[in-house]
């Protein structure tokens, strides 16, 4: 194992196309035929609104026509909705920091997530499991892996923040990598990084303290579990 927005608008002439062809090729229709229907209906987005065949119909669409491009469109919604949602990949240090650094970078409480992964680094959860106080946190290290194991989880990367803006990784933020290491290799996890996230500013404490790693890593190169 290693581990080293699209939101598209349904009026965009790309996305419109994109929808067309779909319709055409589900309906078996010769191309342009989803794009007739939508000028008679008033633009894209309105093939995909409710009523399409009553909708069709009115427009002066063949009660057949209707009743077939109503039952594709309901199709393909159905189909839409069991299709799996494309994760987030955490791929570096700056992802994580991306993600985390908007909701704990201003906290005025330590907050702690885990960021459980797949295999391919796909973005599983980030989930809290610790707020405390602005001295700092009580953290019991089965309670940061559960919700890697929960969620079928392959990796996980820590992230905390310093309510006093400095992300400089304390001895305390230290020993708890370390433990989370030793627990991650009793599990067969992948820890992956420990982050600090400060006031706009972030630490990685693999890359400031790579020598935690340096068995996990050693072992990797040779090929060895």
């Amino acid at each position: 194992r290693r581990h080293t927005r699209y939101w598209r608008d349904w009026s965009s002439d790309v996305c419109s196309s994109d929808l067309f062809r779909a319709v055409d090729t589900l309906l078996g229709a010769a191309p342009g035929r989803a794009a007739q229907y939508a000028r008679l209906l008033g633009g894209a987005k309105e093939l995909v609104a409710p009523d399409l065949a009553a909708r069709l119909e009115r427009a002066g669409v063949e009660s057949g026509a209707c009743r077939r491009a109503a039952a594709v469109v309901e199709a393909a919604a159905s189909v839409g909705r069991w299709w799996p949602a494309t994760r987030r990949r955490v791929q570096s240090p700056g992802d994580l920091a991306a993600l985390a650094t908007p909701l704990i970078g201003r906290s005025r409480q330590e907050e702690l997530y885990v960021a459980v992964v797949d295999g391919r680094n796909g973005l599983l959860a980030l989930r809290r499991v610790y707020a405390g106080t602005a001295t700092g946190t009580s953290v019991r290290i089965a309670e940061l892996v559960r919700p890697v194991l929960d969620l079928g989880g392959v990796g996980f990367a820590a992230v905390h923040n310093h309510p006093s803006g400095d992300p400089q990784p304390s001895d305390e933020d230290v020993r708890l990598t370390a433990e989370l290491l030793a627990a991650a290799r009793l599990l067969d996890l992948e820890f992956l990084d420990h982050l600090v996230i400060g006031h706009d500013r972030w630490a990685s404490i693999r890359s400031q303290r790579g020598e935690i790693w340096a068995g996990d890593e050693r072992r990797a190169a040779a090929g060895s579990p």
